[in-house]
């Protein structure tokens, strides 16, 4: 049980109560590579904001899209 656990990313007791709920096991995301992302998202935000001060809108939506985009896939190793 212990090897499935760790298999799964998860403490035994959370592995065993998801099983025990017939709940999907899930992955666990690396916490960088999160925190990465994170920031990536960040930077896209403040694009975003120049793009729209400085009257260039095709730009902002370009990026807008990126960041729903990169939110996504947050939410999905989350």
């Amino acid at each position: 049980m212990r090897e499935r656990a760790a298999g799964a990313g998860l403490s035994p007791s959370r592995f065993l109560r998801s099983v025990a709920l017939g709940a999907p096991l899930g992955r666990r995301a690396n916490a960088e590579a999160v925190l990465a992302l994170n920031r990536v998202g960040v930077n896209l935000n403040n694009l975003i904001r120049l793009a729209t001060r400085t009257a260039q809108p095709f730009i902002a939506a370009e990026v807008a899209e990126l960041l729903n985009q990169l939110r996504d896939r947050l939410r999905d190793l989350l």
